[in-house]
């Protein structure tokens, strides 16, 4: 995804200049490298925020070069807020904050040089995701992440407005050894700030078969921060 971005990202680091100092930007080379190497080091190069939290990373020039000159930009802007909070001499300080959640790419760039960059890739979740390389408890027979997103939950009833999202979890068995366990199962638990469980829900394959793909959809209780599922 990052290397996606970066295209995107270059355009609007380019319009970013134009706005900020009136003149055409130098374009930004998308072979800039990520992190190190260009002038420029992150202290992350991804990172992974919940709903309601934030994180904070630093970016730092080489030599006595004026932190204060470096700006931010982000991908999707809705997904999170990055803000400055600090400079001091060739480093500074930014916060990220949860906005409407979703993944996105962030670029730290120069003003007076923005082929001077480096990228973070951010992940901002409704909840903290504990998932494990293999589902399940059998060894023989699990599956894998493919992929998870949530969507607004849109059972608007009083009686279940319990909920704050939807997760669709797609997995995909990736060994079959055994056919005594062909009807394959696990556990995922949704938890509280407090570690309390909120809900224990089933994914679940009814013929499991060896590079099939699984869909199981979850509503997100209201109070929850973690979801974990079983395995290995």
């Amino acid at each position: 995804m990052k290397r996606f971005f970066k295209k995107i990202m270059s355009a609007v680091v380019a319009a970013a200049m134009i706005l900020s100092v009136g003149t055409a930007a130098p374009s930004l080379s998308v072979s800039a490298k990520e992190s190190v190497g260009n002038g420029l080091i992150l202290s992350e190069d991804s990172i992974v925020i919940a709903e309601g939290a934030s994180a904070t990373f630093t970016a730092v020039l080489a030599g006595d070069a004026d932190a204060s000159r470096l700006a931010v930009v982000v991908a999707d802007p809705g997904v999170v807020n990055i803000t400055p909070v600090a400079y001091a001499a060739n480093a500074a300080a930014y916060q990220v904050t949860y906005g409407t959640g979703g993944s996105t790419v962030a670029a730290v760039y120069h003003l007076d040089n923005p082929e001077v960059v480096a990228y973070v890739t951010i992940s901002a979740s409704p909840l903290v995701m504990q998932l494990p390389a293999k589902f399940g408890t059998n060894r023989d027979n699990y599956c894998s992440l493919v992929s998870y997103e949530f969507v607004p939950y849109d059972f608007t009833y009083a009686d279940f407005n319990d909920y704050k999202a939807t997760l669709n979890l797609k997995y995909q068995c990736t060994s079959y050894k055994d056919d005594e366990f062909n009807k394959w199962g696990c556990y995922g638990y949704f938890y509280d700030a407090a570690g309390n469980v909120l809900s224990k829900v089933h994914l679940y394959a009814s013929s499991l078969a060896k590079g099939r793909v699984y869909h199981s959809e979850f509503h997100v209780p209201v109070n929850a921060v973690r979801f974990s599922v079983e395995g290995f």
